[in-house]
């Protein structure tokens, strides 16, 4: 009797010695994402969701900020094509029946989001959507970065389309793109450059806007939008991570409409000849 309690104790214990092994797996290979969620007066947005996502938009976790605004999220390692962060009752395309315009919101985004270590992300969003966000060097051009944007402002959103035309992560996958057209028909979502604020920071550190230039990004052959094409500074300071964090936040000058989003630019690594 004694021996079978014996091996039952022992094999009880292997069990969770492989139990605990499999966690501490689990753990090595998992990264914990967290942050408060807040607008620009400081005001902390409860039941937003936070979500983490592939190429094709579809979400691959996701969770909710509690009522004091903070989220907490365990994910795999790894790079995800974009995050956002949306509180769908003031979202326009979802919006709690009853909303009034001036109560709507648009929705934060992080993109080529790099999972690699616990990570504390304080999230600020409004009524300016910042998207599209790409940042770059270019090989042998001036010592600087060069940055894509497309915004979009709720304000001349409703003003120039209304709610009743929203629309929201629509399968662009088997459209045909034809030429532009010279009737084509600019959208009026984002301010003009001369009308928009930019802010720029590489790790923390703020940057100066050397350049910005408007250019078009068409939809369809008779449609485009407004888009940035910006260059801005090099930070003084770098950090030892593997990439660069980079947060543009922009202002509508007339309107007050203001949003942000971040880039993680992986560094490049080069490999010098003779060492």
């Amino acid at each position: 009797m004694k021996a079978k309690c014996f091996a039952g104790v022992w094999m009880l214990f292997l069990c969770l010695l492989g139990h605990c092994s499999l966690f501490s797996q689990t753990r090595e290979d998992s990264v914990t994402i967290k942050g408060v969620v807040s607008d620009y007066e400081g005001k902390l947005i409860e039941n937003c969701s936070v979500m983490f996502q592939n190429s094709n938009f579809d979400t691959l976790f996701e969770t909710k900020t509690d009522k004091n605004g903070k989220y907490q999220i365990c994910l795999p390692k790894g790079k995800y094509s974009n995050m956002g962060a949306i509180d769908m009752d003031t979202y326009p395309h979802t919006m709690r029946s009853g909303m009034k315009n001036e109560d709507l919101r648009l929705e934060f985004w992080g993109w080529n989001f790099i999972a690699d270590r616990d990570t504390t992300l304080n999230i600020r969003y409004d009524r300016m959507e910042v998207y599209g966000l790409h940042a770059f060097q270019i090989p042998g051009g001036v010592p600087a970065y060069q940055i894509y944007v497309r915004p979009m402002s709720l304000t001349r959103f409703l003003a120039e389309k209304g709610i009743e035309n929203a629309q929201h992560k629509e399968d662009l996958s088997g459209v045909t793109q034809a030429s532009s057209v010279e009737i084509a028909k600019c959208d009026n979502l984002a301010p003009g450059i001369d009308k928009v604020g930019i802010k720029v920071w590489i790790d923390g550190e703020e940057v100066p806007v050397l350049m910005k230039q408007q250019i078009k990004e068409y939809y369809e052959a008779t449609e485009y939008g407004i888009a940035y094409f910006l260059t801005v500074g090099i930070p003084q300071k770098r950090t030892s991570l593997p990439y660069q964090i980079v947060k543009v936040e922009l202002t509508d000058l007339e309107n007050g409409d203001r949003g942000e989003a971040v880039y993680y630019l992986e560094k490049n690594d080069y490999i010098e000849c003779g060492k």
